[in-house]
């Protein structure tokens, strides 16, 4: 299952909320915290996407983080 850690003082809660839902669909995410992190476990990847899916979620991450 691979992982992605967001710093807490450089991404939104918010924004990590809003790019779970938008891509909801395509993935299984869970959110656990690490001290400073926000670690987002995702699962379930939709098999057309598992080459791109993590790098496509952390931008959609980092452009909801500049709203």
């Amino acid at each position: 299952m691979p992982s992605l850690k967001f710093n807490t003082k450089i991404y939104k809660k918010e924004a990590i909320q809003k790019a779970i839902s938008a891509y909801s669909h395509l993935a299984r995410f869970r959110v656990k915290d690490d001290k400073d992190y926000k670690v987002v476990e995702i699962d379930k990847v939709d098999p057309d996407l598992k080459g791109i899916f993590c790098d496509e979620f952390a931008n959609y991450v980092l452009g909801m983080s500049k709203k």
